[in-house]
C-alpha cells in the first residue's frame, strides 16, 4: 500500500509535465498521434531504466520510469509494431486507418546515459538552424532516448558577457569570436577570428534560440551539456593581463590557435567564476560541461597537466558541486596525466570513435572512470553512404561483457561531425543500449526496410541486405566514409586520390553488388514514388551509384593518360564529366541534396542584405575552401550537392581534363590552378533554385537505367 501511495504521488507530480512534453512531441511528428497513446511515468527503486508496452486497438499504454524512456518506448512501438519511422531524413508516418497492433513488451537497460552530438555538428549541420528545426531535432532526440545532448548554441553570448568584465570592448570581442559556421572549432580551442565579425543581431538571435532549446530539453528531463571554462582565451588577453601565465598554442591546420591560460594562474579562477555565473544568468544552471585541454595538439608550455585538470574541474565544482566534466576520448586524449587530476564521480569520458578506434579497450575502460561507448560515423558532414553497422551492433555489447570496461560503462553515444545523413546508423545506434545482445542484422535490416517505407516489400528488404553487405559494411581499416572523386582536387594520384587530407576515395565493397541492391530498390519505384522516405533514399542511393561509376571512370582515364592512349582517355574522361553532370541533375531534384538549402538557411538568419552576405560567405567557405587562404582543410567538408557539383567541382575537373588532353597532344601548357575560381564561388551570392520539372524518383530511375550495364 505504501509503495502504491508513493507511485501515485510521483505520478501526480510529474504526470502533467510529462503529458504536455510527450503530447507536443507526438503532435509535432504527426497530427493526432498523441491520442493513440496513454503514458504512465512510475517511480521504481531499481537504478535500471525501463519501458513497458501494453494494449492495442484504439490506444497503447506506455509505462516507463522517465519521460525519455517513455518516448523511447513509443518510438520502439512505432518502429516494430506500426512499421513507421521518424528521422532527420524524412518520415514514414503511422497509418490511422488501421487499429493499433496488440503488444505486451518490456525492455530494461542499466545504461542510463545517451550522449548526443559533436562540437563539429554545430558547424557542419546546425550552424544556421532556426527554432522550428531545433524543435524537430529535440523531439527526435526524445524519441531516441537522448539523455545528454550537447547544447552549444549561444555560447558566443557567454563569451561576450564574460570578456566585457575583463576590460574588453565589443569590437575587441568580435575580433576574437569567429563567424557563425566556425564555432565548433573555437569551442575546441582550434581557432579564433575567422568568418566574422559577428553583427550585434546574431547575439540576440542565438540567445533567444538557446533559451528555447534548453527549455525544451529540460521539459523532457534531458541534461543539456554546456561549454566549460578550460583555459582557452583570446590571444589578446596577454596584452590586457601581461602578468598572467598565458601559453601560446601554435597552429592548427595553418590557423592560429587561441592560447591557454594556465589553470593555476589566479586569473583563471576569476574568469571561470564569471564564466559560470554569466552562463547561468543566460540559460539556467547546468550539471554537465564540455571542453578539452590540448584538443588535437597544442602545447603544454610547462603547464602541469594533472594540476591543470584538477583546477579546471575544481572551478566547475565551485560553481556546482554536482558538476560533471564530459571529456572527449580522441586520439591520445584524455592523457593519463590529465585523468590523474580528476575526481571519477565528477568525470565522464566519451569514447568518440569506439566503433573503430576502440579506445575503451586499449585504455581498459579508462581506468574505472565513467565512460560512454560512442560511434562517430560522419566526418565533415560528407554524405557518402557509411555506417560500419556490424561494429555498431556489436561494440557496446562487447564492452558490456568486458571485465575491465563494464565496471564503469554507463551509456552509449552518437557523436557524428554532421547529421541529416545515413539515418539507418542513427536508428541502430540508439537502440543498442536497450539490447543486451547484438541483433540478427539480416532480420534487423529487413525490419528497417519495412518501417522505412511502411510496406512489406521483398525487393526493398533484399536491397537493404545488399546495402548492409556493401556500403554499410564493416571493413578493416575503413574508418571514414569513402569520398567521392567528383569532390577531389584534380590530380593523377589514381587510387591514392582523396577529397580531404585524412581520408580516401577508395571503396571497400563490391560496386557491382551494391548496384544490384540499387536495381532491386528501384523496382518498387512505381508504388512508392510519392513516399518521402523512398524519394530521399532513391536520390541518395543512385547518387552513390554514380559516384562509384565516377571512381571507375577516373581510374581508367588516369591509366589511359599514363599509357598515352588518347582514344581511351577521351572516352573515360568524357564519361567521367557526364557522370558529374548527371549526378548534379539528380541532386538538383531534392532539396536535401541541394546547395541552395544550405545557403538559404544561412541567409534566412537575417533580413539585412549585408549581414545575409556575411552568413552566406560563412556557409560557402565552410563547404568549399574552408579557410580564407589555402590550407590542409580545403575540401574537408566537401558536398555532393546539386548546384555545387555543377558550379564548383565540375569546372575544375573540366579544366584539368582539358589540360591533360593538351599534354597528350604534345602542347606545353601550365597546370590549371583551381583555387582562384573556388574563391570566386565562395565569395559569390548567386541564387540556386531546384529543378521544378524533374521528379526525384523518376530521375534516379532514368539515370540508373542509363548507366546500368554500360
Amino acid at each position: 500500500m505504501k509503495q502504491l501511495i508513493t507511485m501515485m504521488t510521483f505520478l501526480l507530480l510529474v504526470g502533467p509535465l510529462s503529458a504536455h512534453a510527450l503530447t507536443g512531441m507526438l503532435e509535432c511528428m504527426q497530427k493526432g498521434l498523441s491520442s493513440r497513446f496513454q503514458v504512465e511515468i512510475v517511480k521504481t527503486p531499481s537504478g535500471e531504466g525501463f519501458f513497458e508496452l501494453t494494449g492495442g486497438g484504439k490506444r497503447v499504454t506506455v509505462r516507463a520510469n522517465s519521460k525519455l524512456n517513455a518516448a523511447t518506448g513509443i518510438n520502439w512501438y512505432l518502429k516494430y509494431y506500426c512499421h513507421s519511422s521518424y528521422s532527420f531524413c524524412e518520415d514514414q508516418p503511422v497509418s490511422f486507418s488501421l487499429p493499433m497492433p496488440v503488444v505486451n513488451e518490456r525492455r530494461t537497460t542499466s545504461l542510463n546515459l545517451n550522449f548526443y552530438m559533436n562540437y563539429c555538428t554545430f558547424s557542419y549541420t546546425t550552424a544556421f538552424w532556426d527554432w522550428k528545426r531545433w524543435e524537430r531535432e529535440i523531439d527526435l532526440m526524445a524519441l531516441n532516448g537522448i539523455t545528454m545532448p550537447m547544447a552549444m548554441v549561444g555560447t558566443e553570448v557567454v563569451w561576450r558577457n564574460t570578456l566585457r568584465q575583463f576590460g574588453y570592448t565589443d569590437t575587441e570581442i568580435k575580433e576574437f569570436l569567429c563567424g557563425p559556421a566556425y564555432f565548433g572549432w573555437l569551442l575546441m580551442g582550434n581557432l579564433e577570428n575567422i568568418g566574422g565579425p559577428l553583427p550585434d543581431e546574431w547575439f540576440k538571435r542565438q540567445e533567444m534560440l538557446q533559451k528555447k532549446i534548453v527549455k525544451r530539453m529540460r521539459e523532457y528531463g534531458m541534461q543539456p551539456v554546456f561549454q566549460g571554462f578550460f583555459g582557452m582565451v583570446p590571444a589578446s588577453l596577454s596584452a590586457k593581463f601581461p602578468q598572467a601565465r598565458i601559453v601560446p598554442q601554435g597552429l592548427w591546420n595553418s590557423l592560429n590557435r587561441p592560447p591557454v591560460l594556465d589553470p593555476s594562474d589566479p586569473l583563471f579562477t576569476r574568469m571561470a567564476g564569471v564564466w559560470y555565473a554569466e552562463y547561468e544568468k543566460l540559460y539556467g544552471k547546468a550539471d554537465v560541461f564540455g571542453g578539452d585541454l590540448f584538443h588535437e595538439g597544442g602545447k603544454t608550455g610547462g603547464i602541469d597537466i594533472t594540476d591543470a585538470a584538477a583546477q579546471v574541474q575544481q572551478a566547475m565544482l565551485t560553481y556546482n558541486p554536482k558538476a560533471i566534466w564530459a571529456i572527449q576520448a580522441w586520439g591520445g586524449n584524455p592523457k593519463e596525466a590529465l585523468l590523474a587530476g580528476l575526481k571519477k564521480e565528477n568525470t565522464l569520458v566519451v569514447d568518440l570513435c569506439a566503433e573503430f578506434w576502440d579506445n575503451w579497450r586499449k585504455r581498459k575502460g579508462f581506468g574505472g572512470f565513467p565512460w560512454l561507448w560512442s560511434h562517430l560515423t560522419n566526418y565533415g558532414g560528407n554524405i557518402g553512404l557509411h555506417g560500419r553497422l556490424d561494429a555498431i551492433a556489436k561494440g557496446s555489447v562487447e564492452a558490456r561483457n568486458d571485465a575491465d570496461a563494464v565496471v564503469s560503462m554507463c551509456g552509449t553515444s552518437a557523436t557524428p561531425e554532421g547529421i541529416e545523413v545515413n539515418p539507418v546508423v542513427f536508428d541502430l545506434g540508439n537502440e543498442m543500449r536497450w539490447r543486451s545482445e547484438s541483433p540478427d542484422m539480416n532480420q534487423w535490416m529487413a525490419n528497417y526496410a519495412q518501417r522505412r517505407y511502411g510496406v512489406d516489400d521483398s525487393n526493398l528488404q533484399d536491397a537493404w541486405l545488399l546495402f548492409y553487405r556493401t556500403a554499410y559494411g564493416t571493413y578493416e581499416g575503413h574508418r571514414r566514409p569513402s569520398e567521392s572523386v567528383f569532390c577531389a582536387l584534380p590530380s593523377l594520384k589514381g587510387r591514392k586520390i582523396t577529397a580531404s587530407a585524412w581520408s580516401q576515395c577508395k571503396i571497400f565493397y563490391d560496386p557491382a553488388l551494391y548496384a544490384s541492391g540499387v536495381e532491386l530498390f528501384l523496382q518498387s519505384a512505381g508504388r512508392l514514388a510519392d513516399s518521402e522516405t523512398y524519394r530521399y533514399d532513391a536520390v541518395d542511393l543512385v547518387r552513390q551509384y554514380l559516384a562509384d561509376l565516377g571512381r571507375e571512370a577516373y581510374y581508367n582515364f588516369v591509366d589511359a593518360y599514363t599509357a598515352k592512349d588518347t582514344a581511351k582517355f577521351d572516352y573515360w574522361s568524357t564519361r567521367f564529366l557526364n557522370l558529374m553532370a548527371d549526378q548534379d541533375a539528380l541532386l538538383s531534384t531534392h532539396n536535401r541534396f541541394f546547395v541552395g538549402r544550405w545557403i538559404d538557411m544561412a541567409r534566412s538568419c537575417s533580413t539585412d542584405p549585408q549581414i545575409q552576405d556575411l552568413y552566406e560567405h560563412n556557409a560557402r567557405m565552410l563547404i568549399g575552401t574552408w579557410t580564407e587562404n589555402e590550407s590542409s582543410v580545403r575540401d574537408y567538408a566537401h558536398k555532393e550537392w546539386g548546384g555545387m557539383i555543377r558550379d564548383y567541382y565540375l569546372p575544375r575537373w573540366t579544366n584539368y581534363i582539358v589540360y591533360l588532353k593538351a599534354l597528350l597532344q604534345g602542347q606545353k601548357v601550365e597546370a590549371p590552378d583551381s583555387y582562384p575560381a573556388e574563391k570566386v564561388w565562395v565569395n559569390a551570392h548567386n541564387t540556386y533554385r531546384l529543378n521544378p520539372e524533374a521528379h526525384p524518383v523518376q530521375t534516379a530511375k532514368q539515370l540508373f537505367e542509363k548507366y546500368n550495364g554500360k
